[in-house]
């Protein structure tokens, strides 16, 4: 494999992450270009552009929030269910099942204890299913006497 073709499926790579933490392809972009700035030239190596991209994409998600709904709908349906997580368990769900980053890396990343983000994962694996019910049925059902919703 030539330097060119790691290179390119290295940024492919860190631009997927950064919209699956976003869902803005301009803030994915964004956080790829933070990514390669943080590098000498022809210095990308291994998943550091990944984990540079990540950090970026998060830092600019607690910046711009309420941007991950704009292309939201860019998604299949089985991702953009992600977006219906809290933020936490979104970004610790695509970061450690979608791309298969160690969950001590992802605890430095999103500066949690390991224990936090396995909370969070757990979380998130107990929210998806419901989340397709509320996407459906409505916020304010209740299954199994587990509300999916604040109750007003």
């Amino acid at each position: 494999m030539t330097a060119k073709s790691e290179i390119s499926k290295a940024i492919e790579k860190a631009f997927g992450a950064a919209f699956l933490l976003t869902g803005s392809m301009e803030v994915a972009e964004n956080a790829v270009l933070d990514g390669i700035a943080t590098f000498e030239f022809g210095d990308i190596v291994d998943d550091v552009l990944l984990l540079e991209t990540v950090r970026s994409a998060i830092r600019q998600q607690v910046d711009f929030p309420g941007r991950s709904e704009q292309a939201v709908s860019e998604f299949p349906l089985e991702l953009r269910r992600l977006f219906l997580l809290a933020p936490i368990s979104r970004d610790f769900s695509v970061l450690r099942v979608l791309l298969g980053i160690p969950r001590a890396t992802c605890s430095a990343v999103l500066r949690l204890t390991i224990r936090e983000n396995e909370n969070a994962l757990r979380a998130a694996l107990q929210q998806l299913p419901l989340s397709e019910v509320t996407a459906r049925f409505g916020a304010n059902i209740s299954i199994c006497g587990t509300t999916t919703a604040e109750e007003h």
